[in-house]
């Protein structure tokens, strides 16, 4: 399927996870939330798995057990010091922190190589940050100075970038359900740590009680078993920087839902919102056109129809097209 269609699926289920966690953690503390959460979402992706093809043969880790470990290393620290960082400075701060992430992507990518942006595409990202800088309130809230909390939610957005690289590399030999299985699973003991270090077991126990705050646990659980391998499948398909900048459209998405519901949007939301969803429409445009004219050269050079087609699937050049297992 097109890189897009994972691509606006993704979008859809952060927006849907973001709403969802917001309910979860106004009744559960943190580490409990992602504790129990990940427990359902390893249920399900577990079932998942073993129902379909070859079952529990697909997460044989083969030679990749030191990136898988690394991954996991990585999404540990990164709930750590995002959730961490809430304890030390503003949620605004936080929230414009992690969008970050995008920065370092670019910056990573051409360090290293792999990803390349036109000067057009490159102007586009300012844009886009401005829009999300605007959506999350910082014109109108206190940011001041909260140094430890802003560094440990910098440090969470730049290994959030590098982590998206080493999870397109481990995509190349094992499929998204199988990947997100192993990160959910792994990633759980960073959550348990912070509820265990932080007492809430004993602080929670009417919670524990509540029909309805483990009715929030399991939808949390369902949608992160839906966000996460859609999220993997986008990211195999596409370069980790456009990627990054469709999904500035997600907090875009739940400032809409929230509105919708009677949350008031200042006038440098609306404005942030515009550039966001307006610098992302110019992404696409530019891509579409780049498509086109790539689709022209290869019928100009006596190229076949099918050639011509698989540009629109956004598969980078580095991604082999050839299924895993099979002989190319």
């Amino acid at each position: 399927m097109p890189a897009a269609f994972f691509a606006i699926l993704t979008i859809l289920t952060h927006a849907a996870f973001t709403l969802v966690l917001k309910g979860t953690v106004q009744l559960w503390p943190v580490g409990l939330a992602g504790t129990f959460s990940r427990v359902v979402t390893v249920c399900l992706l577990g079932t998942w798995i073993l129902s379909r093809g070859a079952g529990w043969r697909r997460l044989r880790p083969g030679g990749r057990i030191r990136p898988l470990l690394v991954m996991s290393a990585q999404s540990i620290a990164i709930n750590l010091l995002w959730f961490g960082s809430l304890q030390y400075t503003t949620a605004t701060n936080v929230a414009m922190l992690m969008s970050m992430d995008l920065v370092f992507v670019v910056l990573i990518g051409a360090a290293l190589g792999l990803e390349r942006l036109t000067g057009k595409e490159l102007a586009l990202l300012p844009l886009m940050l401005t829009g999300m800088a605007l959506l999350v309130g910082v014109a109108e809230r206190d940011l001041g100075l909260h140094l430890l909390g802003d560094l440990m939610a910098v440090t969470a957005a730049a290994i959030y970038a590098s982590n998206a690289f080493l999870i397109r590399r481990i995509l190349r030999h094992m499929d998204e359900e199988s990947v997100s299985l192993y990160n959910h699973s792994l990633s759980t003991f960073g959550f348990l740590a912070v509820a265990l270090l932080a007492g809430e077991f004993r602080s929670a126990v009417a919670t524990l009680g509540s029909p309805s705050a483990w009715g929030w646990i399991v939808a949390l659980g369902c949608t992160a078993a839906l966000s996460l391998p859609l999220y993997y499948a986008a990211l195999h398909r596409m370069e980790v920087w456009r990627l990054r900048a469709w999904l500035l459209a997600a907090p875009v998405l739940v400032a809409m839902v929230e509105w919708m519901q009677g949350v008031r949007l200042g006038t440098s939301q609306w404005l942030g919102a515009a550039l966001v969803l307006g610098g992302l429409a110019l992404l696409i445009r530019m891509e579409m056109l780049s498509r086109r004219a790539s689709c022209g050269a290869v019928a100009g050079a006596g190229g076949d129809s099918q050639t011509c087609r698989s540009c629109v699937t956004s598969v980078p050049s580095e991604v082999p097209l050839t299924p895993k297992g099979a002989k190319p």
